[in-house]
């Protein structure tokens, strides 16, 4: 009895201890708003006092006539139309695996299982190259197209697709519905979880894709908010950190709206029949 209290007691601290670790940074993030750059310097762990948070908020707004406001705009383009488009791609493309026996099926899911594991810096060169002689660099495209392909994306979807029974399908056929009717009107609402799931992955992945539009992007009008940010700098040039983490914060706001929304559609799934 002694040692299952020890027990229990240790993993109540140990998961304590963990949830401190993991909100200290965005708590960190919270009083830092309401400090000036002296008191950032000064590393307390209390609020700035006096409160400098309405003036850092209204020189992150009113930062060179609102751009603010553009590059957040731009990261809900490319985050919001990007996650989508990889989400109908990707669940075309689960469904296609679900449906139809084709030569090289199985081979075709292994190659995406292969590509799903290279990490997205790894294809920035080739994109770059590709897109310098698509004449797309410094455009909204170059940032947008890499984002319709979400080769994860296609791997969860085939893996989500493959809970939607035959007699779904069967039933559907007899009553005469075609291809489009059965991916639309009854195989969608089967795998809605998985379409959120994806979409909430897919989001997070472009809203903080941060190395991709650097390479891609010179304009300052078309950065997202995550690189944005990094530009804020005083006439000298000289970073301005206490406006630069109160747009950080404004960042993260969407995503912990998100993911307050969605979290009960959060159920990944994934394995091949």
């Amino acid at each position: 009895m002694k040692l299952g209290r020890r027990f229990r007691i240790t993993v109540t601290v140990v998961l304590v201890l963990l949830a401190v670790y993991f909100i200290f940074p965005f708590y960190w993030l919270t009083i830092g708003i309401t400090k000036n750059v002296g008191q950032l310097f000064q590393k307390s762990l209390l609020p700035g006092i006096p409160s400098h948070l309405r003036e850092n908020v209204s020189r992150v707004f009113a930062y060179q006539d609102g751009v603010f406001f553009h590059w957040m705009g731009n990261s809900l383009l490319y985050a919001g139309v990007g996650a989508f488009m990889g989400v109908f791609i990707a669940s075309l493309a689960g469904y296609a695996f679900r449906r139809y026996d084709f030569i090289g099926r199985r081979l075709l899911f292994v190659l995406i299982l292969a590509f799903a594991m290279v990490p997205g810096f790894a294809t920035t060169l080739p994109l770059f190259m590709m897109f310098r002689d698509l004449n797309l660099l410094d455009t909204r495209l170059a940032i947008l197209l890499p984002s319709f392909v979400n080769v994860f994306g296609t791997y969860m979807m085939v893996a989500y697709w493959n809970q939607v029974s035959d007699e779904v399908f069967d039933a559907a056929e007899i009553d005469g519905a075609n291809d489009f009717t059965i991916y639309w009107r009854i195989g969608l609402p089967n795998i809605f979880p998985g379409a959120i799931t994806l979409f909430l992955l897919a989001f997070v992945g472009a809203w903080n894709n941060f190395f991709l539009p650097l390479v891609l992007l010179n304009s300052r009008a078309k950065m997202p908010l995550i690189l944005g940010i990094t530009t804020i700098t005083d006439p000298q040039g000289f970073p301005v950190y206490n406006l630069t983490l109160t747009a950080s914060f404004f960042t993260i706001l969407p995503l912990l709206i998100m993911f307050i929304s969605l979290q009960r559609y959060f159920k990944p799934q994934v394995y091949m029949r």
